[in-house]
C-alpha cells in the first residue's frame, strides 16, 4: 500500500541510545517457562465501552478480551448497563485491549482500522488504576435472494462474502446460507469493499440436491428426436446421447461466474445493502483426465491426485473460498489405468499428483515418494490425455539443536513443527521429526521453497526463536531457496535460541509526549532479504507510555523507522521499504544483544 501523504509524515531522529550488555546477560524471573501463567497483581484497568457514533451510546453485554505478555493467560470480562468493564489483581505489563459483540465490528484499543489488531498495547505500572475507553462500529450488512437458474428460490445455498485489501488481496470470507426464500443476511460486517459470492456445493445441484451426473446439456439434435418422437407416439430411433454434463458454478456479484470481472460491494458502518441477489449459472463442466509416470516414462499405478486453484499472489478469491471450506473441488479417482477428475468447472487450476506415504510421523522407504504438478486451464471442453510426470522427491534431513540459558530444551522434540512452503504452488511438506531432534523431509518436489519452523510451546508464549536453518553454508531461514533433482538434501542443521536479540526503546514527539499512532518498523538493511513474511521484517506498536519492543530478531544490520496507518501489505512491499530505508535509523545487532533506541517522530 503505497501512500504519499504516509511516506511524506515519516520523520525520525534518535534522542538517546543506550546499548545494553549483550554478554552479560542476567536471568529475568518475569520470562515465563513455557506453559501459561496466570496474571496476578495489585494493578486495575478499567474502562466504557460506547458505541462509536454521533450519539455515543453504552454498550451492554459486550466481552472484553485482556491480552497480556505472551505466556500469560488471556482473560475476559462482560460490560454492565453501563458499558464499563474491570480488570484487577493486574500485573505490571503492557496489554492489549479488544471488544467484541454480535453485530458489531470487533474494535482493538488504539487501532485506527474497525477489525484490525492489535491495537495500541496499554501500559500498567504496579498498583496502577489506569482507565481507558473504547468505542464500536456497528457492522455493516450485506442481504439479498439467491435463485435457481429458472429464477425459482436456493434454499440451503452458501453465500461467501470477501474482503478486498488495499492491494488486491483476499480475506478470509465471512458464510451465511440461503434459507427457504433464497434470502441470506450477513452482518457484523467492516466498513470497506466486499465480493459476494453464491458457492452452490459442486455436483449436487443447486441446493445440494442430486449429483452432478443428473444434470447435462441438450442439444438441438436432442430436441429434435424428442420432437420427432412426440409426433409419431414412439420412440422413432434410438435417443442421441450427445449433451455435455452441466452444473452450478460459484457466481460473484453481480452476475459472473469469472471473480476477475466481479463488482465490489461498498459498505459504510452500520448501513444495510439490500438487493444484492445473484441468479445461480449452469455450465458446461469437464472431465480432466490422464496417466502417471515416474522419470523413466514407466506408468504410476498408485497415486493420489488433487485439483487446487492455481495459486496467486495475491491470493484469488477462489484460493479463499477453498481454503475457508467454503468451495470444495470435484475429487479424483485413481486406477491402475490413470486418473479422471469430472465436473470440473472452468478455471484455472493446479493438479497435483503423489505416490508413497507422506505422512509426517514415518519415513517412506528409499525412492518410494514421487511428486509432481502442472498447472491447467478448463474451459468447458474435455481434456483426458494428460501426463502428469512424477519426479523422486528430494530429500532433506539433520537435526535441530539448541542454544539456552534461561529456557530448558523439550525433552522430546517431536512436536516441534518444520515445514516448506512452496512458492507459486499448493505443496507444503512438513517434516517428520524424532523425539532426539533427527528429523527428515522426504518428499519435496524439486522447486522454490521459503523454510518456517515453529517453536516448541509457541502457542505458549515460548521464547524459543529459530535462529539459522544452515545447509551447506546457507541459511534457509532468511529467504526463498530452489531445491533442484538429485541435490543432496543431508545435514540442515536447525539452531532455536532463547537469546535471540531485542531492540527497545521510546516514541516521543518534539516535546517529549508519548506517541501511539505511529507503527515502530525493524527491518533488514540488506535489500536481498525484502521477502513477504520474512522474519526479520517486524513492527510494532508503541504502549500508551511510548514504550515498544520488537523481541525474536536473529543478529545482522537493521533499519528503524516510524511510520502512520502500516499494514501487513505494506511490509511486503520492497517499495515501501526502501522508501523507509531514506529515513530510518542503522543498528547492528550481535546474537542475543539487546539495545535501546529512544525515537522522536515529528513531521
Amino acid at each position: 500500500m503505497m501512500r504519499a501523504a504516509l511516506i511524506a509524515s515519516i520523520v525520525v531522529a534518535i534522542v538517546a541510545a543506550a546499548v545494553a550488555a549483550a554478554g552479560t546477560q542476567t536471568r529475568d524471573t518475569g520470562i515465563p517457562q513455557v506453559g501459561t501463567v496466570a496474571l496476578s497483581g495489585t494493578a486495575v484497568l478499567s474502562g466504557v465501552l460506547m458505541t462509536d457514533s454521533p450519539a455515543p451510546r453504552p454498550v451492554r453485554r459486550a466481552t472484553i478480551r485482556l491480552s497480556g505478555a505472551a505466556g500469560t493467560s488471556t482473560r475476559l470480562v462482560g460490560t454492565d448497563d453501563e458499558g464499563t468493564f474491570v480488570f484487577d489483581a493486574l500485573p505490571a505489563s503492557s496489554f492489549t485491549v479488544s471488544a467484541t459483540k454480535p453485530g458489531f465490528v470487533e474494535t482493538f484499543y488504539g487501532s485506527k482500522h474497525p477489525g484490525r489488531g492489535p491495537g495500541v498495547p496499554v501500559a500498567v505500572a504496579g498498583g496502577q488504576h489506569v482507565k481507558i475507553s473504547l468505542k464500536i462500529l456497528p457492522g455493516a450488512v450485506i442481504t439479498g435472494a439467491i435463485t435457481d437458474s429458472r429464477g425459482n428460490p436456493a434454499p440451503n445455498v452458501s453465500v461467501a462474502i470477501i474482503g478486498i485489501g488495499p492491494q488486491g488481496a483476499s480475506s478470509a470470507p465471512t458464510r451465511g446460507v440461503t434459507d427457504d426464500r433464497g434470502v441470506y443476511r450477513i452482518f457484523g460486517l467492516a466498513p470497506g469493499d466486499y465480493l459476494v459470492s453464491a458457492v452452490p456445493h459442486l455436483g449436487t445441484g443447486a441446493g445440494g440436491r442430486g449429483r452432478a451426473s443428473d444434470i447435462t446439456g441438450v442439444t438441438d439434435a436432442e430436441v429434435q428426436w424428442a420432437r420427432s418422437a412426440s409426433a409419431a407416439g414412439r420412440a422413432a430411433a434410438p435417443i442421441p446421447l450427445t449433451g455435455r454434463v452441466v452444473d452450478y458454478v460459484p457466481v460473484y456479484y453481480p452476475g459472473t461466474t469469472d471473480a476477475r470481472a466481479a463488482a465490489a460491494v461498498s459498505v459504510t458502518a452500520g448501513e444495510e445493502r439490500s438487493g444484492i441477489g445473484l441468479a445461480l449459472q449452469v455450465v458446461t463442466t469437464a472431465r480432466i483426465a490422464g496417466t502417471l509416470v515416474d522419470a523413466s516414462g514407466q506408468a504410476v499405478t498408485s497415486a493420489t491426485v488433487s485439483l487446487v486453484p492455481r495459486r496467486r499472489d495475491p491470493a484469488s478469491p477462489a484460493e479463499a473460498l477453498v481454503s475457508s471450506g467454503a468451495l470444495t473441488l470435484p475429487r479424483a479417482t485413481v486406477s491402475a489405468t490413470g486418473f479422471s477428475i469430472a465436473g470440473v468447472a472452468p478455471g484455472e487450476y493446479t493438479i497435483v499428483g503423489r505416490s508413497g506415504s507422506g505422512g509426517r510421523s514415518a519415513a517412506p522407504p528409499p525412492g518410494a515418494v514421487l511428486w509432481g504438478a502442472t498447472d491447467l486451464t478448463v474451459d468447458g471442453r474435455d481434456e483426458t490425455d494428460l501426463v502428469l510426470h512424477l519426479l523422486a522427491a528430494v530429500k532433506l534431513s539433520g537435526t535441530i539443536v539448541f542454544e539456552h540459558s534461561l529456557l530448558t530444551p523439550p525433552d522430546d522434540m517431536s512436536t516441534i513443527d518444520l515445514s516448506l512452503e512452496a512458492l507459486g504452488s499448493a505443496s507444503a511438506p512438513r517434516a517428520a521429526v524424532s523425539p532426539s531432534g533427527s528429523f527428515q523431509f522426504s518428499s519435496i518436489v524439486p522447486g522454490v521453497y521459503t523454510f518456517k519452523a515453529t517453536p516448541p510451546g509457541a502457542a505458549a508464549g515460548s521464547r524459543w526463536t529459530l535462529k539459522s536453518a544452515m545447509l551447506h553454508g546457507r541459511d534457509l531461514a532468511d529467504g526463498a531457496f530452489e531445491i533442484k533433482p538429485g541435490d543432496d538434501g543431508t545435514g540442515l542443521v536447525i539452531t532455536l535460541t532463547d537469546h535471540a536479540a531485542e531492540i527497545s526503546g521510546r516514541l516521543v514527539d518534539a516535546g517529549g509526549v508519548p506517541i501511539t499512532r505511529y507503527s515502530i518498523i525493524v527491518f533488514p538493511a540488506d535489500r536481498a532479504l525484502w521477502l513477504p513474511n520474512a522474519r526479520r521484517i517486524r513492527s510494532a506498536r508503541p504502549a500508551t507510555d511510548g514504550t515498544f519492543t520488537v523481541a525474536g530478531l536473529p543478529a545482522g544490520d537493521y533499519a528503524i523507522a516510524a511510520a502512520e496507518d502500516v499494514d501487513a501489505t505494506d511490509l511486503a512491499d520492497p517499495a515501501f521499504l526502501a522508501r523507509l530505508l531514506a529515513f530510518s535509523y542503522k543498528v547492528t545487532l550481535a546474537d542475543g544483544e539487546k539495545k535501546r533506541h529512544d525515537l522522536r517522530a515529528g513531521g
